[in-house]
């Protein structure tokens, strides 16, 4: 029996870097990949803002969803039409029972 989590209820979409071969020079070509993932949960962590010769606005939050979402630190997540990157490496998590399996992974948007 699986208990749906009232939490996830956000679906993003996760754009991930894949190598789809290599140029006449021999470097890496890279090419972008866009999938939804639902049952995800969207939290705000923070925002600060640094106002020293332009303001910059560094907003982060925090991303919580399915174990086998496959998310790397060079993914980008788009949630409500903002483009995040993922800040870090993400963590898997077990659990007992599996019932609490899950990703974890804080975003960030910079302007400014």
């Amino acid at each position: 029996m699986t208990i749906d989590n009232p939490l996830r209820r956000d679906t993003v979409t996760v754009i991930d870097r894949v190598l789809t071969g290599v140029d006449e020079r021999g470097q890496d070509v890279y090419e972008d990949q866009e999938r939804d993932v639902d049952r995800c949960n969207m939290q705000p962590v923070s925002s600060t803002e640094a106002t020293d010769d332009r303001v910059q606005v560094v907003t982060r939050w925090r991303l919580a969803g399915p174990s086998d979402m496959g998310l790397s630190n060079m993914s980008r997540v788009r949630f409500g039409g903002v483009l995040y990157e993922v800040d870090g490496e993400p963590g898997v998590f077990g659990s007992f029972g599996g019932l609490m399996d899950h990703t974890e992974a804080f975003l960030k948007l910079v302007t400014g």
